[in-house]
């Protein structure tokens, strides 16, 4: 999900990519123009036209000749009756038929920005892992083992309570996490806290692997530091009876990162600064707030020109600047369309032209690499075929790392990645090429960034690629998400098109069309809070979230940094 404030910069260089790739989308379901198709009843004639940001409008008319981006075509309705006009690589639904608006304000207010089907689910690649520093017991299943039947469960919402009569035969309780599995890669230990008698001991386990047995306090804390064998095969944990009656009670169980020293946790930062006019125009102002924000890396962009850096001499000095100041400067490119044929090659061109600077540079005016936020999930194909754009990604990954020639590559990735059942056709590449990764990690609560960047934390880890985690502070408005259902009456109509693609109408008012017709009615409104994918703005609350999530990301040891979006315009 992209949420970032991105520049005029970054769409310049989306409209270099979109320009280039227009013929492609024809092939691989993007957003393109619709073909002419006979449709029963009523037809009205209307021009449809395509700007070079995919923007679609309808105006009534037609005629043999049309200007360059626009058609004519035939609608069930009067054009004039058209408020919205979006597209869709495919007309059948890929699970169930629901049409999902996104867009920004409420009700009457409502102005949609893209259509897509409901998303079918899609099972995860792997397990989830369970999270560090929070209490674990209320997510826990609990049961009692022991062919005795000496064992008596008693729980809360946050505790665990254990009845043992005597016996000689084992039993106790099993906390199982289900599916979930412990984090890769991280360092940890599993803590808890108990009182009772004394007697009982504790163990990670996992089926058929019985654990290694530690015993437990009467009254206080215990700490396990699991093998690198236990923790990629066990997840449960087992409290055993002792051999004499007793009780024994579990306040709290989790699994807590070894920070040696919480408290005075470092961590390199870097930020983004998309305008280039301030580089160009106000280059010590911008190394300014870079070092105020404590960032030792500033990713810009940068206008590409026949094959050349537009203000080279201008750019030279600025990098200059910065790297006197202790910041490096790396570029940063990207538009979904790079992920397709047209646009990897537009790509590995812009490249060219920042491989050719890095060798005219002197030492003291060097790159310190290239960042690649593409983004191709967002490309309206994607629903359809992920597969095919995966791979494209993929390909596009390996045609740049092929022509760096010694530049790192640094690239962007959405946090969920590593869950998303493809993602075996684009991992393998991104940790041969990247020379480090950035997730972001676009939440605002400590527990719902941590939540955010574990996948990758775990993969990073097994890996072994730097990475940092992204947050967001710029300006961010609320998100609204409308969901439409098939309806005889509705103002969201589907006209599928000749080539398998299909246009998508919002109306100004319901209207009631032939039972061919695909209209779709209003089922429910969501908002996203801008509140709760960035900090806007707030700084004495982004350094307090990320004070108290530091020393759970230290935990994995391919956690490298921070990356903060939005504090720079």
């Amino acid at each position: 999900m992209r949420t970032m404030n991105d520049s005029q910069a970054k769409h310049a260089i989306g409209r270099a990519v979109a320009l280039t790739v227009a013929l492609q989308a024809l092939a691989t379901g993007g957003t393109v123009m619709a073909r002419n198709v006979e449709i029963p009843g009523t037809a009205h004639p209307a021009v449809l036209c395509r700007d070079a940001d995919g923007r679609l409008t309808i105006a009534a008319g037609g005629s043999e000749t049309q200007p360059e981006g626009c058609r004519t075509i035939a609608l069930p309705v009067p054009p004039g009756s058209v408020r919205w006009a979006g597209a869709l690589p495919q007309a059948k639904p890929p699970g169930r038929d629901r049409l999902v608006l996104s867009g920004t304000g409420q009700a009457a207010g409502f102005v949609p920005a893209g259509v897509s089907f409901e998303e079918p689910p899609r099972p995860a690649a792997r397990p989830a892992t369970l999270p560090l520093d929070r209490p674990l017991i209320p997510a826990l299943s609990v049961r009692t083992f022991g062919v005795e039947e000496r064992a008596i469960l008693g729980r809360t919402d946050e505790s665990v309570t254990l009845r043992c009569g005597a016996g000689d035969k084992p039993a106790g309780l099993v906390l199982d996490p289900g599916p979930a599995r412990l984090p890769a890669g991280a360092e940890f230990a599993l803590h808890g806290h108990v009182t009772g008698d004394a007697g009982f001991s504790g163990a990670l386990a996992g089926p058929g692997r019985d654990g290694r047995a530690v015993g437990l306090p009467t009254d206080g804390t215990f700490d396990q530091i699991p093998t690198a064998e236990e923790a990629a095969h066990s997840s449960w944990f087992v409290l055993a009876c002792p051999p004499t009656a007793g009780t024994l009670t579990l306040l709290d169980l989790r699994l807590a990162s070894r920070t040696q020293n919480p408290g005075t946790v470092q961590v390199r930062r870097s930020a983004w600064a998309w305008r280039p006019r301030r580089w160009r125009e106000a280059p010590e102002g911008l190394v300014a707030e870079a070092l105020a924000l404590g960032a030792e890396r500033l990713f810009v962009s940068v206008e590409i020109e026949d094959g050349a850096l537009a203000d080279e001499a201008r750019f030279s000095e600025f990098v200059g600047l910065a790297r006197a100041s202790g910041i490096g400067v790396a570029v940063v490119e990207g538009d979904p369309g790079m992920a397709l044929d047209a646009g990897r090659a537009v790509a590995i061109r812009r490249l060219g032209a920042l491989v050719a600077y890095q060798r005219r540079a002197a030492g003291d005016r060097r790159l310190a690499g290239v960042q690649y936020d593409i983004e191709p999930y967002l490309l309206p194909g994607f629903q359809a075929e992920p597969e095919h754009i995966l791979r494209g990604w993929a390909s596009t990954l390996d045609g740049l790392s092929a022509n760096a020639a010694g530049l790192d590559l640094d690239l962007v990735l959405p946090f969920w990645l590593p869950l998303h059942g493809s993602a075996g056709l684009v991992l393998p590449t991104i940790g041969r090429v990247a020379e480090r990764v950035t997730v972001m990690a676009y939440r605002t609560t400590p527990a719902d960034i941590l939540t955010a960047a574990q996948p990758l934390l775990d993969w990073s880890a097994s890996a072994a690629r730097p990475l940092h985690v992204a947050v967001e502070a710029g300006p961010v408005g609320d998100e609204t998400a409308r969901t439409y259902r098939p309806a005889p009456t509705g103002d969201l109509l589907l006209v599928p098109q000749a080539g398998g693609d299909a246009l998508v109408l919002m109306l100004a008012a319901p209207v009631t069309l032939s039972a061919s017709d695909r209209l779709y009615a209003l089922e429910r409104e969501s908002v996203v809070p801008g509140a709760r994918v960035s900090f806007l703005g707030d700084r004495r609350r982004l350094d307090e979230v990320i004070a108290q999530i530091l020393p759970t990301l230290s935990a994995w040891p391919s956690f490298s940094g921070l990356a903060l979006h939005g504090l720079i315009d």
